[in-house]
């Protein structure tokens, strides 16, 4: 018996025992499932939505929408009455749309990258997201120098934004479908090409968007992977909300006045 404990413990004491490995920070891998827990209901998302067919059917009302003239005096992007100070058109003109099929192209899209981009980021992020690209839309559309409405341009934003969250943190997000991301990125490119073969899409509009949707998302932390308390307190998702709302507040005030009197 003596012998057979002593073997037991020189095989337990010996060099060829695995040592303790320390584990960092580096070495641990999270998977989470992007669609768990996304609303069908994108309440930012729809809340445009809702706003940009007020607008079209106050636009119709009015009888504007045939007459270049009158959507520039309504509130259309134009370069002339934004360099003469009416820098609220930048935001006014997401709102507008030049025809029934236009307007309900974008409302099916910003449905479907909304739902995914408010999941993603979070509401707060979201509507920065969307304003910002917006805006940076209308400013390359200006480059154009024609005229221009239409939400596609804030839309492309969200497009670019999302196909970077799949590809920074493709190791930490689980999607049931990968493809969705290839998907993304070819139906931006697509319509970029088709832009460009087609008289009256704005595709400078397009484009700035994309560009600026993609960028802010390197900035932008997302909520589905970090969490909503984490993300909330960042300095940046507090002023990017205040921001977008204070040129939400500021188009209003200008350019509701300007629809409701096209009636």
């Amino acid at each position: 018996m003596k012998d057979s404990f002593n073997n037991s413990t020189d095989t337990y004491g010996s060099s060829s025992s695995p040592e303790p490995i320390e584990i960092d920070a580096s070495m641990l891998h999270w998977d989470v499932d992007f669609e768990k827990g996304m609303s069908c209901c994108p309440l930012f998302a729809i809340l445009i939505m809702i706003l940009c067919t007020a607008t079209f059917a106050i636009q119709f009302a009015g009888g504007s929408l045939g007459n270049v003239d009158d959507l520039i005096d309504v509130g259309a992007l134009d370069l002339q009455p934004v360099l003469n100070g009416e820098l609220w058109r930048l935001v006014s003109a997401t709102f507008m749309h030049a025809g029934l099929d236009h307007l309900v192209g974008n409302l099916v899209m910003l449905y479907i990258l909304g739902m995914a981009c408010e999941h993603g980021f979070g509401r707060s992020q979201f509507l920065f997201l969307y304003v910002l690209s917006g805006i940076v839309g209308s400013l390359a559309s200006l480059l154009g120098g024609t005229t221009s409405v239409g939400a596609s341009g804030a839309i492309f934003g969200l497009a670019g934004a999302i196909v970077v969250l799949f590809w920074r943190h493709r190791n930490r997000l689980h999607l049931r479908d990968r493809r969705i991301g290839i998907v993304l990125a070819f139906w931006a490119c697509y319509q970029l090409f088709l832009g460009s073969l087609t008289p009256g899409i704005d595709n400078l509009a397009h484009a700035g968007g994309v560009a600026s949707g993609a960028l802010l998302a390197f900035a932008l932390s997302p909520e589905v992977v970090y969490g909503r308390e984490t993300v909330s307190k960042r300095l940046l998702t507090r002023l990017g909300l205040m921001a977008s709302c204070l040129c939400l507040v500021a188009t209003a005030v200008c350019f509701i006045p300007r629809l409701l009197a096209s009636i």
